[in-house]
């Protein structure tokens, strides 16, 4: 069962929940919300205690409204309060899930001070995120692209995504691999004959980033009305179309659909 750990705290909004407890239904995933906390200063004031301890109290109060908004859904889950910093307490977490999800603000700027925005530390202790604009409304992965570069990372992106592609009705594979130089460079994955003995049927289109200059992944996002964008993140060997940092850290500030990244 895919395992998704979800940012439910205070500040996530109604349209961000309702958007992933759909996808969790849809793929038979277990939805565990989750809350962080403050770590308690080893030294704190009795007033500082109590209002800690309150605060404790009300995070795991909210269980109830968590269970109830996955029965709704028709979801199983469970309710869990991390303590410790964000990004460090959510990363830890994630160890033990397949995939992080995150609302995120379309502009790239934190909604508030609870509420984490994947830099790229997150990205890289967290494993593989899903991350939904705080705009975004309606289903997800449905029309799903995928950016394959040949890159381990794209590749346990693709893996993780696996149950979500299994259910799309729509799959786009945008190659920017760069070509096999025979006894030169290694061979490529066999991505497409994988793609296949899973089940997975694709359409795929080649970007040639020495042709392609004016191209990029959101463009191919936005013409295919994809739903959802399955893509490495901060890997070494990107190809120059996309994958670079630069590349990554422009989608995550101007994110208009869901983006299911892995690194």
């Amino acid at each position: 069962m895919l395992e998704m750990l979800v940012d439910a705290g205070p500040h996530a909004g109604g349209p961000f929940l309702e958007t992933v407890l759909s996808l969790a239904r849809r793929v038979d995933a277990f939805a565990c919300g989750f809350q962080v906390l403050p770590l308690q200063p080893p030294v704190a004031l009795s007033f500082e205690t109590a209002l800690l301890e309150a605060e404790e109290q009300g995070a795991r109060a909210r269980r109830d409204w968590w269970l109830e908004q996955c029965a709704q859904a028709g979801v199983e889950g469970d309710w869990e309060v991390l303590r410790g910093e964000i990004g460090p307490a959510i990363a830890k977490r994630s160890r033990l899930a397949d995939l992080v999800c995150l609302e995120v603000s379309v502009a790239g700027g934190a909604r508030d001070l609870l509420s984490p925005e994947p830099d790229r530390a997150l990205v890289e202790a967290a494993g593989s995120l899903l991350l939904v604009p705080s705009t975004w409304k309606g289903v997800t992965g449905t029309r799903v692209l995928v950016a394959w570069n040949g890159s381990a990372e794209a590749a346990n992106a693709i893996r993780v995504a696996l149950p979500l592609l299994a259910r799309a009705t729509d799959i786009c594979v945008l190659d920017g691999e760069q070509a096999c130089l025979p006894g030169i460079t290694p061979s490529p994955l066999p991505l497409h004959a994988w793609m296949i003995r899973q089940g997975i049927q694709a359409q795929w289109e080649s970007l040639d980033p020495s042709r392609q200059r004016d191209v990029s992944v959101a463009d191919v996002a936005r013409r295919m009305g994809a739903d959802l964008l399955v893509m490495g993140a901060y890997g070494r060997h990107w190809s120059s179309t996309f994958g670079r940092s630069q590349m990554t850290r422009s989608l995550l500030s101007h994110i208009d659909r869901p983006i299911l990244l892995s690194h």
